[in-house]
């Protein structure tokens, strides 16, 4: 047909140079092979190829009109097609194969144009549905059981193809409906693949939330190109094992030395899953401190408070049912060891190289280091009351490694007014000897006076308070 339209050229150049008139430029189709083959096709697989081309070798533009698939519709459908082309130029018709079976398929396309030669084309197609996915999925459904409140649990399913061509995965997500407390771990993303005789592994994920009591329910809706199998539904299912209640017994208030009792009995848990397993955790006490709890797995256990260090403890209890689940939030309480002493002074610090001294002078024009006005280490128990009375106060602890504390005590103290202040008595050779040092005062059990200083070199002296007596005037020193 190409040649055809070759030689019409070359008479028009002819009768043109023969002073003969030449005729007006008109569309001229160059027309498609009469049959076009999509081969072989795995069922459910979509092939845009071949593609029909059409071509205008006219010196005009060319209509190209009532496109359509007179047969075969259905396995074949129409993408795209031009309605017009230019002179010397070419487009192309688009038709789609989608078998839907293991067999042979025909259909013919027409098409119209406005070439007097060819206003009408008719194309045979042809293609094969030749191999299948089979898909499967294990297992058929994901029940979770009995999942612990405030906790999660994780299951896997397999998509499988047992079949003799790719498994194409178009469609993968939860169904409407499933509650959002199942979500997606890892990628999901779609379109997958599953080869011959291969398997793709996912995983979902199931949180029993706080406080949730009924069954969670969805699925895992999956699509692909099995054609006896488009989609498959695999429902999931899960409820909660409610997470066991611990409780404490309130603990009062304490002092240095005393033995409290820890009491966890009445831990519940809503379901009944019975015996109840404690654990017993010590969270804060003051710095030094030797207090451990006794039998920190058992229901009801003790303490025995540092008999030196005032200041608070706080305890925790975690409690875990026969069935694994632990205790959504741990419970806490706190129990203040109150010092006898009226007035108490504690101080620490935070390099366990360097040695610093607490110092409580009589008055704050006294000599530090001079006895007898001034409590210290050297000094641990001046004699500041009446003769023989005991109205004296005491250097409780002096630490001489460590982070302290040093501790100060006075029953009844004496009316005046003490100085409270630190020094760095010793670095030790060490490299890097700056210390932030801490000094507490308690008047009653009450703590009226923290401050922290750095003191960066040995010899250093911080006058940190003070302490009038018996008004309880507390008052820092510039």
């Amino acid at each position: 047909m190409r040649l055809t339209a070759i030689r019409t050229a070359l008479v028009a150049l002819v009768l043109a140079a023969c002073g003969e008139r030449v005729r007006p430029a008109v569309p001229s189709l160059d027309p498609p092979n009469n049959e076009y083959d999509f081969g072989a096709v795995p069922v459910l697989n979509e092939v845009l190829t071949p593609e029909i081309p059409v071509i205008n070798v006219g010196g005009a533009s060319m209509v190209i009109s009532d496109v359509r698939l007179t047969a075969g519709e259905g396995p074949f459908t129409l993408k795209s097609f031009p309605t017009e082309i230019d002179r010397a130029s070419d487009d192309k018709i688009v038709v789609a194969f989608l078998p839907t079976k293991e067999q042979d398929y025909e259909a013919t396309l027409v098409f119209g144009t406005d070439d007097v030669e060819h206003p009408e084309v008719t194309v045979k197609l042809k293609g094969k549905g030749s191999t299948r996915a089979v898909m499967g999925v294990m297992p058929a459904e994901l029940d979770f059981g009995r999942v612990n409140e405030c906790a999660c649990a994780i299951q896997t399913f397999a998509i499988e193809n047992s079949g003799t061509a790719e498994l194409k995965v178009n469609e993968l997500g939860f169904t409407a409906g499933t509650s959002d407390l199942f979500t997606k771990v890892g990628s999901w993303g779609v379109p997958a693949t599953v080869k011959v005789g291969g398997s793709i592994t996912l995983t979902v994920k199931y949180c029993a939330s706080a406080g949730m009591t009924m069954p969670a329910t969805g699925g895992i809706r999956i699509a692909g190109t099995d054609p006896d199998k488009r989609e498959v539904v695999i429902p999931l299912e899960a409820t909660v094992n409610k997470a066991p209640v611990p409780v404490i017994a309130m603990l009062g208030n304490g002092a240095p030395g005393q033995t409290v009792t820890l009491d966890g009995s009445g831990s519940m848990d809503p379901d009944g899953d019975t015996p109840l397993v404690y654990k017993w955790t010590l969270r804060s006490a003051p710095v030094s401190s030797t207090t451990t709890i006794a039998a920190p797995d058992a229901a009801m256990t003790t303490m025995r408070l540092d008999p030196q260090l005032p200041g608070s403890y706080e305890v925790q209890l975690d409690v875990t049912d026969s069935a694994g689940a632990k205790s959504c939030a741990p419970v806490r309480a706190t129990v203040v060891a109150s010092p006898a002493q009226k007035l108490l002074v504690e101080m620490f610090w935070d390099n366990a190289k360097t040695d610093i001294d607490l110092h409580v002078l009589r008055t704050p024009t006294s000599v530090l280091g001079r006895a007898p006005d001034d409590c210290h280490y050297a000094n641990m128990a001046p004699d500041w009351g009446m003769p023989g009375t005991m109205d004296d106060p005491a250097l409780l602890r002096d630490a001489l490694t460590g982070y302290g504390p040093e501790i100060f005590g006075y029953v009844n103290p004496i009316d005046t007014t003490y100085r409270i202040a630190a020094t760095f008595a010793n670095d030790h050779l060490e490299a890097m000897p700056s210390t932030r040092v801490t000094i507490r005062v308690y008047l009653f059990g009450v703590v009226k006076f923290e401050q922290t200083k750095v003191l960066a070199t040995q010899g250093s002296t911080w006058n940190a308070v003070d302490v009038t007596w018996p008004s309880g005037m507390v008052v820092p020193v510039p």
